[in-house]
């Protein structure tokens, strides 16, 4: 038995398909299971039930991967560890960054982290925060920028920075200096669609208002842009709720209709999400660094009034 057939092997269980795991692994299909089955009759084990679909494990099967990932994560640990006692930072860094947060937090640290580690490959994707926590779980990526906290058990998070929420208000009517989440008129509020962890977390928003009630109306806006957001909020003369760091380069004209929170402020936590494996201990932290040093400047700084969004 070598390295590369629990490779293979683990490849198979996470992405359950033969085919998908033989590209990931950069083989063909016939390759990957001919390794596949020699493993399985060395250790006289069958891993995998080859006739469903999609490809199913074993009982015993089970066993077995259990101890493979322990094995190839210390493969990966061991790597690491050459790499940082030789002073190396190389290979690649595949980061999934939530929408609400990457057009705005990506151009203010992106640029200065891959001058800083020129031989990593740095490759970065927009996803939504269930698919990050499943990329990560299977590997796919590395590190996920998203709002905190997920609790869990299969992830660690790391604590980047807390941003705060500001209405935009195109009501009719004079704009206040300050509003407290009582006072929001709710029947005029527009959200992103489901999914957007955005969405959940300004229905926390709402929570925190004994005012709030289901809307019953007939009209029902959905998008993942922000910008569609904010134009349907201006076009409706109605009301949404904005992270800080979205609202920096907005135009004069939209940030005259910008009204901040009175205290408690309702903030989210951005953090960083790796799995509990994750090895790459230097770079994560040096990624942590880069962002908190970028971005500190960019928001308020306010946090002992800040009321920090819980789960739901």
């Amino acid at each position: 038995m070598n390295i590369q057939q629990f490779q293979y092997v683990l490849a198979v269980v996470d992405l359950k398909n033969f085919e998908a795991a033989a590209e990931k692994c950069f083989v063909t299909q016939s390759t990957l299971s001919t390794m596949i089955g020699r493993f399985e009759k060395e250790i006289g084990i069958k891993i995998f039930n080859r006739k469903t679909k999609p490809v199913s494990i074993t009982v015993e099967g089970e066993e077995i991967i259990k101890r493979l990932r322990i094995l190839a994560n210390e493969v990966d640990a061991l790597n690491n560890l050459v790499q940082e006692l030789k002073g190396e930072m190389i290979g690649e860094l595949k980061i999934g960054i939530i929408p609400t947060v990457a057009p705005y937090l990506l151009p203010l640290f992106l640029t200065n982290f891959a001058e800083a580690f020129p031989k990593v490959k740095i490759i970065v994707r927009e996803m939504t925060t269930s698919e990050i926590q499943k990329a990560l779980k299977i590997r796919s990526i590395d590190v996920g920028i998203l709002a905190l906290p997920l609790e869990d058990d299969m992830l660690n998070e790391v604590d980047l920075y807390s941003e705060p929420f500001v209405l935009y208000d195109c009501s009719e009517g004079d704009i206040t200096s300050k509003i407290s989440v009582n006072d929001i008129d709710y029947s005029k509020l527009c959200l992103l669609q489901e999914g957007h962890c955005l969405r959940t977390q300004v229905q926390r928003i709402c929570d925190l208002s004994d005012q709030y009630t289901n809307r019953d109306e007939n009209f029902e806006f959905e998008s993942g842009s922000m910008d569609s957001l904010l134009r349907i909020t201006r076009a409706r003369k109605g009301m949404t709720i904005l992270p800080y760091l979205a609202t920096t380069d907005l135009s004069p004209d939209i940030k005259q209709r910008l009204v901040e929170f009175d205290k408690p402020i309702p903030v989210r936590k951005v953090g960083l999400v790796t799995h509990k494996f994750f090895v790459k201990k230097k770079l994560l932290s040096e990624l942590k660094l880069l962002i908190q040093n970028s971005v500190i400047e960019h928001l308020p700084q306010k946090e002992s009034e800040y009321k920090i969004l819980k789960p739901l």
